[in-house]
This record gives structure tokens, C-alpha cells and sequence, in this order.
């Protein structure tokens, strides 16, 4: 955010429009050789004739940020999907964005996605069919810097101190340095003839042009770091967007890395959301006004909530569900309003598809794990979804889910970010900085809720990180302990096709 620059007089001195509106990019990006030649190509044989002088970083910037915005959590399945660009972003780089997308078009690299509606959504843009089958055979990196892009409004960082957000969160990005390795061939070699992963048996090729340039990321030391309190407010760098099936292969200064999980996260920061509106804690407090930036929809909010909170049937459900969540067996206890689907030996539930416009099907190994998902879609749906789960629930819980609806009422969205920076507040700006103040030599690396340092410090954070949250929160947390372990998911599936042979048979596998 600008501030305000004083004079000696300590009269404010008017900003200039490009103070207002400095942008920062990192100078290094990875981005696949095969596209990079083959731009490099386009410009050389089908020079663009553009109003401005020609940048051809640029189209590199625009190539790397739809690879790293499809390689998202959101993106489970690391699909080619339609991604949007920001235009504000892009336009602060380069006045003449448009120039330089259109020509991606035109030379059929990258083509705009067909649903797009003017005034209700955003341009979208995925690789073009040619481009996603040279990615398929040669999907090696290419680090190229960005410094060229650098101008009165653009800031171009060269490296993770230069971060806008190091300075605010130095206890943790200070880690990031050279002792942070990625055994990288051998993370290569692990996912070279994967066929089965997260109980499903599917085609990975694409998803692996997506890991390979998480792990060349981690190994070319391309480190980056981002947190926007406009929306989640979590940290989001390398690690985070990193598959599980590489953690074994990270260690930091040769040692392994050892992570806790706080068991039940959103559950337990929803308990913690209620129980601070009834005592009206400040926390809550500023991340609802940071939400909902218009008083009087908090206000109205907040009527509607003190109207339901205050009931006996309210207190009578909440008592049962906090008990649940506080035991740490919310999921188990939901299978006994709720029966999961079961065929063949695997559990499922169907997701509504936003990009698809339609549910799909989603399997699970346990119905624990079919109750987390259910679970999150009644945290994060729309009030008026058809999920048949999400009304099983709200009979059993009917005054717990009207509070729930509430949050959603402007749009449901906002549920989702509340229990975000509620849980980005905690974890990042209270729990690991008073650990990293107590233990300023222990290294420190957050995954969202998940905690994780190295073997020997292991055992310190173990008890300091539920001190922490009850520090904070008031509640009695639980937590699991994740060591960066090796899964043999190939030996697993081999088991379960022999225990559900039918079902790989019937599935057509």
C-alpha cells in the first residue's frame, strides 16, 4: 500500500500516478525451452509490428504466469484449464498488453477460453493444442530473467529479499536460501512411469509437465513469494503449490523436514469465528471489516448473526458440533447423518465442476476422507445448491448452517476468505513468529495450517505449535505430525487391485 511521504515541513506531498501504482515482479521465471525456442522463432520469422518498442520478455512474463496460475491448488488435477490474467498486472508492465496477447493468439500458442461473458467474468487463456503436445515431449525448463521489464512503474526483484512481502515475513522467507535442495533427479526418476496417484489410475502426462516445473522450480532456486490480504491472505511460495509426492525428496542443510498439521483446520477456525463474535474479539473483528469493506453490510451481518446466536436451539446444535470438532472426529461423527456413497469397494461424492458446468465424480480411500470433501462443500457452496449432503446436513444442523449462510449472503465466496485469513493470521502471524522468536535458529516452513522444520527441531515445535494456537484462539487444538515420507503409491495400487478387482474392471482399468 502507498503511503504518505512527508516533507520536512510534514506537509504531504501529492503522490505521483506511478508511486500509486508500482507493480512487483520477480527477474527469475522458468519457463519450458520448447516454448521459449518457439516464440523466440515466431519473433524472429513473424516480427510483431506493435506501437511500442517490442519486448519479447513480456511474452515469456504472460507464458510463466499461466503455467504458475494453472499449477494452483484449485487446479487439483493439473489440467490445461482457461486461467485469467491480471489485467491491471499487465497493463502497469506494458500499456499495450493486448498487443502482445493477441499475438500469442494469432500464432495459436496460447487461444482465449469460449465462456467468456463481458461484464460478468474474465478473459480466460490456456495453451494451445500444438503447444500442449510439444510440452508433452520436452518439457524442460528455461530460467530467463525479467530485469528488461523493469520501468518507472514496475519493480523487478532478484530475489526472494526484494519481495514486497519478505519484509513483513522475513521469520519465514529467510529460509529460503541455498541449503533448501530438491534431490531432483531422483524426484524425476520417482514420477517417470507413475500411473497410479490419489487413488485414481489415470494419464499423467500433463500433470507431469506441471510437477516437472514445481520440482525445476525448487531446484533452479526460483524462489517467489506472494500473500494478499485483498484475498486469502495466506503465503503462498514454492512449497505450497508443491505435490505431496515430492516432500521425501526436500531436505533442508541435509536434513529431512518433519510437518504438523492442525487437525480439522477450517472446522476449528469456525468454531473459533463463532465463539469471537459472541465475546466480539477484535481479530474477528478487523478481518470482517477487511472482508465486507462496506459498514453497513457488516452491520447487517452482524444483526442477522447476533439474531440466531442467541437462540437455544442454536446453542443446543453448537454444543454437539464444537464438541466434535474440539475431539478431532468431526468427520468420523458426520457419518452418522450423512451415509457416504460406496461401490465396488471406494468411497465417492460428486462435485459440481464450475469449468465443466457439471458434478464430477470424485473418489476416496476412506469415508473419513468422503466426509472431508462433503464437509468442505458445505463450508464453501452457494446458499441455494442442490447438494443433496449440504441439505442432509441442514437438518441435522439447521440453526449451525443458517449461521453459515449468513457469511455467504453478499457472496459465498467470502466464507472461504474469512476462515483463510483467520487462519493465515494464526499460523503466520502469530504462532511462527513467536516460535521463531523463542527459537530464531530453527528453520521454519508453512504449507497454509501445516507447520514443519527440520529432524532436530522436530520435537520444540511439536509442543510449542498447540501452545501457540490455544494462545490465540482460546481452544485446544490437535495436531498430527506428517513426516516428508516416501509414498509407494504404484505398491498401493497394486494392492487395491487385488482386494477390488471388479472395480479397475468395471471402471475400464
Amino acid at each position: 500500500m502507498a503511503q504518505k511521504i512527508l516533507s520536512k515541513t510534514k506537509t504531504a506531498r501529492k503522490l505521483t500516478k506511478n508511486e500509486k501504482h508500482r507493480i512487483t515482479i520477480a527477474n527469475l521465471v522458468l519457463i519450458p525451452s520448447v516454448i521459449k525456442n518457439y516464440i523466440d522463432t515466431l519473433v524472429k520469422v513473424y516480427r510483431p509490428t506493435f506501437k511500442y518498442k517490442l519486448k519479447v520478455e513480456f511474452f515469456y512474463y504472460i507464458i510463466t504466469t499461466i503455467i504458475r496460475r494453472q499449477n494452483t491448488y484449485e487446479n487439483k488435477t493439473l489440467e490445461n484449464i482457461p486461467v485469467a490474467l491480471n489485467a491491471t498486472i499487465l497493463k502497469g508492465i506494458k500499456s499495450d498488453y493486448n498487443e502482445y496477447i493477441d499475438w500469442l493468439i494469432e500464432q495459436e500458442v496460447i487461444f482465449k477460453a469460449e465462456n467468456y461473458e463481458p461484464g460478468h467474468s474474465s478473459n480466460k487463456y490456456c495453451f494451445s493444442d500444438f503447444i500442449l503436445s510439444s510440452l508433452k515431449d520436452d518439457s524442460s525448463p528455461e530460467i530467463v530473467e525479467m530485469e528488461a521489464l523493469a520501468s518507472d512503474t514496475v519493480i523487478v526483484s532478484k530475489s526472494i529479499q526484494q519481495s514486497p512481502v519478505y519484509k513483513e515475513n522475513e521469520h519465514l522467507l529467510k529460509w529460503f536460501d541455498d541449503k533448501l535442495v530438491i534431490d531432483f533427479e531422483g524426484a524425476k526418476n520417482y514420477i517417470q512411469d507413475l500411473v497410479f496417484y490419489e487413488n485414481g489410475y489415470f494419464d499423467f502426462t500433463h500433470r507431469k509437465v506441471h510437477w516437472k516445473h514445481q520440482i525445476s522450480a525448487l531446484h533452479n532456486k526460483v524462489f517467489h513469494a506472494t500473500r494478499n490480504k485483498e484475498s486469502d491472505f495466506r503465503l503462498h511460495t514454492v512449497l505450497t503449490s508443491l505435490k505431496k509426492i515430492f516432500k521425501p525428496f526436500v531436505t533442508y542443510n541435509g536434513q529431512k523436514l518433519i510437518g504438523y498439521d492442525l487437525k480439522n483446520s477450517q472446522p476449528f477456525f469456525l468454531i473459533f469465528l463463532i465463539d469471537s463474535i459472541i465475546s466480539n474479539n477484535d481479530i474477528i473483528n478487523n478481518i470482517l471489516d477487511r472482508i465486507y469493506n462496506k459498514k453497513e453490510i457488516k452491520s447487517f451481518m452482524l444483526q442477522k448473526l447476533w439474531e440466531r446466536l442467541c437462540t437455544e436451539d442454536f446453542r443446543e446444535e453448537y454444543a454437539v458440533f464444537k464438541n466434535w470438532v474440539l475431539d478431532g472426529r468431526i468427520y468420523e461423527n458426520m457419518t452418522g447423518i450423512i451415509t457416504p456413497d460406496q461401490h465396488l469397494g471406494s468411497f465417492y461424492t460428486y462435485k459440481y465442476n464450475e469449468r465443466l458446468k457439471y458434478k464430477v465424480r470424485e473418489i476416496h480411500d476412506s469415508s473419513r476422507n468422503t466426509m472431508k470433501g462433503v464437509f468442505f462443500t458445505l463450508l464453501f457452496c452457494g446458499i441455494k445448491t442442490k447438494d443433496k449432503h449440504y441439505h442432509t446436513f441442514k437438518k441435522a444442523f439447521p440453526n449451525l448452517v443458517a449461521v453459515m449462510d449468513i457469511f455467504k449472503m453478499k457472496n459465498n465466496a467470502d466464507f472461504s476468505r474469512i476462515l483463510q485469513n483467520i487462519e493465515s493470521e494464526c499460523i503466520i502471524d502469530y504462532v511462527t513468529r513467536k516460535i521463531a522468536k523463542e527459537y530464531p535458529e530453527m528453520p521454519l516452513f508453512t504449507i497454509h495450517d501445516s507447520i514443519s522444520t527440520t529432524e532436530n527441531y522436530a520435537e520444540i515445535l511439536k509442543a510449542l505449535i498447540p501452545q501457540y494456537i490455544y494462545e490465540y484462539t482460546g481452544l485446544i487444538a490437535k495436531i498430527e505430525e506428517e513426516k516428508w515420507k516416501k509414498h509407494d503409491f504404484q505398491i498401493d495400487y497394486k494392492k487395491r487391485l487385488e482386494l477390488y478387482p471388479e472395480w479397475y474392471t468395471y471402471n475400464g482399468f
